[in-house]
């Protein structure tokens, strides 16, 4: 039987929204991989695709603890059979791996069709979890916002969590994106998501080490430097504000207004009517705040800042 190869670099993987699901991030839906009864969770790949071709189990379904809802994922540290990983940061192969990524597999051809649809400048992901290494290894998290140039993928911010700490409960963990100025004006199309057990920069990875993982979410906006004129279809008034602030959108599409504080958490969203919405400041501290506009499909058409003062 023909060898599946999964490719995992992360500068050259492929983007077919057409093949992909959206990614639970809370982990309470899982599906059948491609010709097997193992179950990947929605929106998501992993390792466990090469059961068919004789691979061990590398992704569970954690039921018997979860952190919330009926089920967390578990992605643990196997021997890699039936495929090769090229190593992007040291020549060879991953021979050893724990891996859940944002994506699908692809039998023709095969690999991974990796991300999904994502047009927010987030600052935060966030997630629960818990880890149990084998001595000397550690556990990562990386997410990746990329765009489309017409040609390759730029990567608009990429952020990284790392752990070596073994530890029996859930905690509240998470990583900040670092955007890249010379794409301060973009907004991603994509979300990247890699999710492994075991070192991954360099070998070292060890058999058995699992990473419990749960609740993950994107929160905060980075708002540096990245107003333009193509956003200025918002009128906002009063401006300084005090007690109310209106929103009277030029663009018939948008929808929802999210509010964000200067540290990028958001503060919460509000629903257009007729083009326009009021909300109460009362509670606002004083300070500069942002915001963006929003069209149903969650796509940003708009975008600016206002001040509160008392």
């Amino acid at each position: 039987m023909k060898k599946l190869t999964l490719f995992i670099f992360i500068s050259v993987l492929s983007f077919t929204i057409a093949l992909a699901q959206n990614p639970d991030f809370n982990f309470e839906v899982w599906n059948n991989v491609p010709f097997g009864t193992i179950q990947d969770p929605q929106g998501w790949a992993s390792l466990n695709a090469l059961s068919t071709f004789g691979g061990a189990q590398s992704v569970f379904k954690e039921i018997s603890s979860p952190f919330a809802g009926t089920a967390s994922a578990k992605i643990t540290t196997i021997k890699v059979t039936g495929t090769t990983i090229p190593n992007p940061y040291t020549s060879g192969n991953l021979d050893t791996a724990g891996l859940l990524v944002i994506g699908a597999i692809s039998i023709s051809p095969p690999g991974i069709n990796y991300g999904y649809n994502y047009t927010t400048r987030s600052l935060i992901l966030s997630f629960y979890s818990k880890y149990t290494p084998i001595q000397g290894d550690s556990a990562f998290v990386f997410a990746y916002l990329t765009k489309w140039n017409g040609t390759s993928r730029d990567t608009i911010a990429s952020g990284k969590y790392e752990t070596g700490e073994n530890t029996s409960n859930y905690a509240l963990n998470s990583l900040t994106m670092n955007y890249n100025p010379n794409f301060a004006n973009i907004v991603p199309d994509s979300e990247r998501v890699l999710i492994s057990s075991s070192i991954y920069s360099h070998f070292g990875a060890k058999i058995g080490s699992a990473f419990y993982i749960d609740d993950m979410a994107w929160s905060g906006f980075n708002s540096v430097n990245d107003i333009n004129a193509s956003y200025n279809n918002m009128a906002v008034f009063p401006n300084p504000a005090s007690n109310f602030i209106t929103f009277s959108s030029a663009a018939a599409e948008c929808s929802t207004i999210q509010i964000f504080d200067i540290t990028g958490r958001s503060l919460g969203a509000y629903a257009m009517h007729n083009n326009k919405t009021s909300i109460q400041t009362t509670e606002y501290s004083p300070g500069f705040y942002s915001f963006c506009g929003l069209n149903q499909k969650n796509i940003i058409i708009s975008r600016g800042r206002f001040e509160i003062i008392k």
